[in-house]
């Protein structure tokens, strides 16, 4: 099949190299001038595990190109399907910006022959009803098809789901989806479009309670004989809730949950339906990066405006570059505000872009450096580079009481225990007993 795909973002460019690699002819439209450019230099416009190699190969085998303009690739040679995953970021008081969708169905809606169009970009529910009011000659031929995709196994989700829901109003389009995706062994969801627009919803929804709630539990298990991994572990192996998104951390900051749980409550509030769950899970993720600010002051007291801070990670994981809701954009402003001084390391984010991202902060060229003379350090990613570090090397660099903050709870309290500094995650955690050196102090309880 020829296939277009109008953004060429996180979502369009993973589908463009699979869909390329099952053997459709694809082309990836995109807009902006120097994403479209690194892709027709081969160059991957998203971090992603596999994806530049992916990229490599699709474009090697012919079947992948790119391109500015899909009415005037459509008419050299006419697209059979054209998916739509342009952005719908969050606008005033979180409901989504649809202006893209907007304009991609306008353009998609002028093409002659007409192709099948799948909407895969998140939207709220209703919203293709309404957006195809001004485009009926689509209805026949379009799918809302959302993705499931999660950062660091993007490519496995495309190609394996867990499921493939479509919203249609009319069955011509199942089979174009058929072919398109092959041989699925996944369970097919079809309903409408609303409905299916509400599946997206509600299971990013979900995703975003179970990690509020892991970080809700944390902070009833800050008594010292409480080990919020323990606890965690003995609730996940329960088959009806298992261990996914049931980590605690800082809260949820990657591209997806919080502009959808935002857009689901706004969704909510303009129909008048009261959200409290849905409203408790928002705000103890907004309050989750404070806590952070709260050890400091615990640990510190006063000194904490004459002390130097080391901030351990900028992303909010390491295989994702959007930072747009990453907790260290809430997190370092604030600790820039109340200490002496701020340094930033983090090994994927450039000096320049951490420059600007922090105003007020230092980046830092690597660990040691960062560490150098920091009575606290706080890490908010869980880089392999601070996971596997010598931090009883590191701990001698820090200055009294050298804090150590782990924000993500990756860290192993049995590596640091023993150690001079005092560590701290969210939670309470204690060195696992049977790896822990006899006598080995337990770390300071969490927040």
């Amino acid at each position: 099949m020829r296939v277009a795909i109008v953004g060429q973002g996180y979502v369009g460019v993973t589908g463009a190299v699979v869909l390329a690699r099952q053997g459709h002819h694809v082309t990836g439209i995109e807009r902006e001038p120097a994403r479209l450019a690194a892709l027709e230099a081969g160059r991957a416009p998203v971090s992603e595990p596999g994806l530049q190699e992916e990229l490599t190969l699709a474009r090697e085998t012919g079947r992948l190109a790119f391109a500015a303009d899909l009415a005037h690739t459509h008419l050299r040679q006419p697209f059979d399907v054209v998916l739509i995953t342009v952005g719908t970021p969050p606008g005033e008081a979180g409901a989504a910006d649809l202006s893209q969708v907007v304009a991609a169905l306008t353009e998609v809606a002028a093409l002659l022959p007409p192709p099948t169009v799948v909407l895969k970009s998140t939207v709220p529910p209703g919203s293709s009803a309404r957006l195809l009011q001004a485009h009926p000659q689509l209805r026949d031929r379009y799918a809302y098809n959302p993705e499931f995709l999660n950062q660091g196994s993007a490519l496995d989700d495309w190609t394996s789901p867990s499921r493939t829901v479509v919203g249609l109003w009319s069955p011509g389009a199942l089979p174009v989806l058929r072919r398109l995706y092959g041989e699925l062994t996944c369970p097919w969801v079809v309903t409408t479009p609303d409905t299916a627009e509400m599946i997206k919803y509600a299971g990013n929804t979900f995703l975003a309670m179970k990690i509020s709630f892991a970080n809700e539990v944390a902070r009833l298990c800050a008594a010292p004989d409480l080990d919020i991994d323990k606890v965690m572990q003995g609730v996940g192996l329960d088959p009806r809730i298992g261990h996914a998104f049931l980590q605690p951390g800082l809260g949820f900051g990657d591209s997806c949950l919080p502009k959808d749980t935002a857009a689901l409550a706004h969704w909510a509030a303009g129909r008048g339906v009261e959200t409290p769950l849905l409203d408790a899970t928002i705000a103890v993720n907004r309050a989750q990066p404070g806590l952070v600010r709260d050890v400091l002051r615990e640990e510190l007291g006063e000194q904490l405006a004459d002390c130097e801070i080391a901030v351990l990670g900028a992303r909010y994981e390491p295989w994702s570059d959007d930072m747009r809701a990453a907790p260290s954009r809430v997190l370092v402003p604030r600790l820039v505000a109340e200490a002496r001084g701020v340094r930033v390391w983090d090994p994927a984010v450039e000096p320049e872009r951490l420059r600007r991202l922090f105003p007020g902060a230092r980046p830092c060229a690597d660990l040691s450096a960062a560490v150098q003379g920091a009575r606290a350090a706080v890490v908010l990613t869980e880089w392999p580079e601070t996971i596997e570090a010598d931090w009883s090397l590191l701990a001698a660099r820090m200055a009294p009481p050298a804090v150590v903050v782990d924000g993500k709870n990756c860290l192993l309290p049995e590596r640091l225990a023993g150690l001079p500094l005092t560590y701290r995650g969210v939670g309470n955690r204690l060195p696992d007993r049977a790896d822990a050196p006899a006598g080995a102090p337990r770390p300071a309880p969490s927040a």
